[in-house]
C-alpha cells in the first residue's frame, strides 16, 4: 500500500488540489453572474456578499488558522458573523439618526488609553513593510541596507525593550504616527463605531437612577435569612396520563389567550435516514492496510520509522503529533482492555500486530517496562490507530439506495410509498426555523437550503423532496409535509408545548391534593420533633429515629433569603416573596402548588441582618447596580431592535451548507 502511494504520490497530489479548488468554487460559487445577490437585507437595505466573505476569511485565517473547522462549525461561524453584521447595521443606523460623532479629543484620550493594541498593530505593519523589503531586494547586503535604513525611521517606543509611555504619548502628538495605515483604520473604527457606541450606550442608560430607597429594599431583603422547614412532593411521582389532556382540552386552552403567533418561518419534514457504519469488508480492507504498515514497520530492509509513520497516518491526532506516543509509564486500567493485554506482553522494542478495540485498529510499540514503589508494573507504549469507517463505496450504496426512493418518489408522489420501496421506515419532524436541526441527526448539511425557500430566488427550491443529504453519521431523503409562515397563530405549533404545560400542572395539583391529604401528619411530626428537643440530645436523635415516614413527602431544612434556592421551588422564584412575607413564625402554611410540585413551608426563625451589613452592601449595591443595570438595559435594546427587524438571510445561496 505505502509503495503503491509513494509511486502514485504526484498524481494523488494533483487529483487533491483538483478536488480542492472545486470544492472552495463550490462553497464560495456566485449563484448568478448577472445577478450579485446581497448576503443579505436589513430593513430593506443591502449587506454585501464581498464585505461579509472578506471578514469571513480573516476571521478563519486570525482565529482558527491551523484548526480543523466541521461543517457544523464553519455554519454557525458563517449565521454568527452574518448576526454580528445585522446588530452592527441596526446600530449604525440608531447612531446615525441621532446623530453621535466621536469628537478628536475623545479619540486622541481612547488612543493614548490603548498602547499596548496600538504597538501591536503598527508593529505588525511595521513588519509587513520588513517582509516587502526582503522579498524585494536585489541581494542580502541591498536588503540589509534598506531594513537598517527603515527601522531608523520607527517610533522609538517601538524599538525600546521596555515601553516608555512618555515617548508614545509625544509620537501620538506628531503628524507622523497617523501616516500609518493601521492608526488609519484605528481612527476610522473609533469615529464611525467604537466611540459613538460607546455614547449610544450612556444615552440609553441615561434614565436609570438607582435610589439608595430602592437599595435599601433589596439588600434587606436579599441579607434577611429564613430558617426553614419545607415539606416537598414532586409532581413527577403523581403524573398525569397522557389521556387527561385531550386536543379538547387543548384548543380550549389556546382559544382563551391571544397568543400563541410563530416568530419565525417553520417546516416540518418526513424522512427517511440510512446510518452510515462500516461494513465487515470496509473493516476488512483497514485490517489489510494495517498489516501493510505492520509488514512495512518489521521488515529488516526497511528504512520506514514508527514515530514518523505514526506523524503521518495515526487518527489518534493527540498522540499522532507525539509520534504515537501515549504519555509516560502507564499502569494497568488506564486503556480498554484488548489493548492493554497486548501493551503489557511485548517486550520492549518490539511492535504488535494490529490490535482491533472499539476505536479501531492499533499497532503498538513497546519502549519498556518497570516497576514503580507499590510494586505495579508500569508500560511505556506508542501506537498508530486506524479508525473503522465506512468506505467511500458504502457510502455511495447508501446514497444509491436514497436516490432510489428519490424516483419512486417522483413517480408516485407519496413519500411514505417511495421510503417503502426500500423498507426505509419515515419519521417526521418537530417543527422546524431556518438553522434548526433534527435533534436526533444532528447537523445536516443542505437541511435549511431544501426547507426554505431563498425569497431572492424562489424559483431555486429544491422541490417536494430534497436531494440526498449526508452527514459523517447518516444519509437521509426528506419531504415538505407542513409550513407556516411568521406571524401567524398556530394551533399546531404549539400543540405539544400547550399539551406538555398543562399535564405538568395537573401533575403539581395532584402533588397538591396529596400533600393536603397527609398536611396533618406532617404537622404532627414537627411537633414531636419540638416535644423532643426538650430532652437530652440522645432522646432527640431516638425521637426523630422512629418517626413515621410520610410516603412521597421529602422533608427539607434549608437556610435561605428570598433570592436563594428553597427546595421545591428553586432558587429566586417570584412567588417565594410572597410565602414568606405571608408567613407566620413558627407555624405551618398551607398547600403551595408550584411549576414542580406542591409545598409546605414553616419558618422556625428569622435572622436580620445588622446596620451595619446593610449599610456596607447599600454602598456596594449603588456603585454596581448602575453598571449592570446599564448593560442589562443595552442589551434589551440592541435585542428589541433586531426582534422589530425585517431581516433576510442569503447565506444559502452563496455557501450552499
Amino acid at each position: 500500500m505505502l509503495t503503491w502511494i509513494n509511486e502514485k504520490a504526484k498524481w494523488i497530489i494533483v487529483i487533491f488540489a483538483v478536488g480542492i479548488v472545486l470544492g472552495l468554487l463550490a462553497m464560495d460559487r456566485i449563484p448568478d453572474q448577472a445577478i450579485q445577490y446581497p448576503i443579505g437585507k436589513v430593513d430593506g437595505e443591502k449587506i454585501s456578499y464581498e464585505n461579509f466573505d472578506s471578514r469571513l476569511k480573516m476571521i478563519i485565517a486570525n482565529r482558527y488558522e491551523g484548526v480543523h473547522l466541521e461543517e457544523e462549525q464553519y455554519s454557525k461561524l458563517r449565521q454568527d458573523l452574518f448576526q454580528s453584521f445585522v446588530r452592527q447595521h441596526l446600530l449604525t443606523k440608531v447612531m446615525n439618526d441621532v446623530d453621535l460623532n466621536a469628537s478628536v479629543a475623545e479619540m486622541k484620550a481612547e488612543i493614548s488609553r490603548n498602547p499596548d493594541l496600538i504597538r501591536s498593530m503598527v508593529g505588525q505593519e511595521a513588519q509587513q513593510r520588513i517582509y516587502a523589503i526582503q522579498s524585494t531586494a536585489t541581494s542580502a547586503e541591498d536588503a540589509n541596507q534598506r531594513m537598517q535604513a527603515y527601522i531608523a525611521t520607527l517610533p522609538q517606543f517601538l524599538l525600546d525593550s521596555t515601553f516608555d509611555k512618555a515617548s508614545f504619548d509625544q509620537w501620538l502628538n506628531t503628524p507622523e504616527a497617523y501616516e500609518w495605515q493601521a492608526m488609519m483604520n484605528y481612527e476610522n473604527d473609533l469615529k464611525t463605531s467604537s466611540i459613538p457606541l460607546k455614547q449610544l450606550q450612556i444615552f440609553i442608560a441615561a434614565n436609570l437612577h438607582p435610589t439608595s430607597l430602592e437599595s435599601h429594599y433589596n439588600v434587606e431583603r436579599r441579607l434577611t435569612d429564613y430558617d426553614l422547614e419545607i415539606a416537598v412532593v414532586d409532581g413527577s411521582d403523581f403524573a398525569a396520563p397522557e389521556s387527561s389532556v385531550d386536543s379538547v382540552v387543548v384548543s380550549a386552552y389556546f382559544s382563551a389567550f391571544d397568543s400563541f403567533y410563530v416568530e419565525k418561518d417553520l417546516m416540518k419534514l418526513k424522512y427517511a435516514v440510512l446510518p452510515i457504519e462500516a461494513t465487515a469488508a470496509d473493516e476488512a480492507k483497514i485490517r489489510e492496510y494495517a498489516m501493510t504498515l505492520y509488514f512495512q514497520l518489521t521488515d529488516s530492509t526497511s528504512t520506514t520509522n514508527f514515530e514518523e509513520l505514526a506523524r503521518i497516518t495515526s487518527e489518534d491526532p493527540a498522540s499522532a503529533e507525539q509520534g504515537g506516543l501515549l504519555g509516560d509509564y502507564t499502569a494497568r486500567g488506564a486503556w480498554v482492555k484488548e489493548f492493554e493485554d497486548v501493551a503489557f506482553a511485548l517486550d520492549s522494542g518490539a511492535i504488535s500486530e494490529p490490535v482491533r478495540t472499539k476505536y479501531g485498529f492499533h499497532i503498538i510499540q513497546s519502549h519498556g517496562k518497570k516497576v514503580d514503589s507499590t510494586g505495579a508494573e508500569l508500560v511505556k507504549v506508542s501506537h498508530i490507530l486506524l479508525a473503522v469507517t465506512a468506505s467511500s463505496e458504502t457510502i455511495d450504496s447508501l446514497e444509491r439506495i436514497m436516490e432510489d426512493v428519490k424516483v419512486a418518489f417522483e413517480s408516485s408522489e407519496n413519500f411514505d410509498a417511495a421510503a417503502k420501496t426500500k423498507n426505509l421506515p419515515v419519521l417526521t419532524s418537530e417543527w422546524l426555523s431556518k438553522g434548526d436541526q433534527i435533534p436526533s441527526l444532528g447537523y445536516l448539511p443542505g437541511l435549511t437550503a431544501y426547507s426554505f425557500a431563498n425569497k431572492e430566488r424562489p424559483e431555486a427550491s429544491s422541490g417536494p423532496i430534497s436531494s440526498v443529504l449526508k452527514n459523517k453519521n447518516f444519509v437521509v431523503i426528506a419531504s415538505k409535509t407542513d409550513s407556516l409562515v411568521a406571524g401567524t397563530r398556530s394551533l399546531n405549533a404549539f400543540y405539544n408545548d400547550i399539551k406538555s404545560k398543562l399535564l405538568q400542572k395537573k401533575s403539581a395539583e395532584n402533588a397538591a391534593a396529596y400533600l393536603n391529604s397527609v398536611a396533618e401528619k406532617i404537622k404532627e411530626q414537627s411537633v414531636a420533633k419540638v416535644d423532643s428537643t426538650a430532652k437530652d440530645s440522645l432522646a432527640q436523635d431516638s425521637a426523630s429515629a422512629t418517626m413515621p415516614v410520610i410516603e412521597k413527602v421529602k422533608m427539607e431544612k434549608a437556610v435561605a433569603s428570598v433570592d436563594g434556592f428553597v427546595p421545591g421551588v428553586g432558587y429566586s422564584h417570584p412567588m417565594l416573596s410572597s410565602i414568606l412575607k405571608n408567613q407566620k413564625v413558627g407555624e405551618w402554611g398551607p398547600v403551595i402548588t408550584t411549576d414542580r410540585g406542591a409545598i409546605m413551608l414553616k419558618i422556625n426563625s428569622i435572622k436580620q441582618p445588622s446596620e451595619d451589613a446593610v449599610e456596607a452592601a447599600i454602598k456596594e449595591e449603588l456603585e454596581n447596580a448602575f453598571r449592570f443595570d446599564a448593560s442589562v438595559a443595552f442589551n434589551n435594546f440592541v435585542t428589541s431592535l433586531e426582534v422589530g427587524a425585517k431581516v433576510d438571510d442569503n447565506l444559502d445561496l452563496y455557501y450552499k451548507d
